[in-house]
């Protein structure tokens, strides 16, 4: 795929894995990270291909896919990438 070469990624945080996966016909990378004491999983779309979608949409989409999402839900767009960072834990 290679389309999630540029992801911007603070440089205080820490990328644990990461894995290139398609939701319904939908390039996403699949990330686990840890800032601060702060660990969660992060979906990043290229923004073009997520563009006509809303959160809730997103959302619907990302758990009908089978992905499980256990906690509260945020949203950013970055460059153009859109991220969607779910299943926050501290530690």
């Amino acid at each position: 795929m290679n389309s999630f070469s540029n992801i911007p990624v603070d440089p205080d945080t820490e990328i644990i894995e990461q894995s290139e996966i398609i939701i319904f016909d939908i390039p996403a990378l699949n990330q686990k990270w840890n800032w601060d004491g702060i660990t969660a999983n992060s979906l990043i779309f290229n923004s073009i291909d997520v563009e006509k979608f809303t959160d809730d949409e997103l959302l619907k989409m990302i758990k009908k896919s089978g992905i499980q999402v256990n906690s509260s839900v945020t949203y950013s767009n970055k460059d153009s990438y859109r991220f969607v960072n779910f299943n926050f834990s501290v530690s």
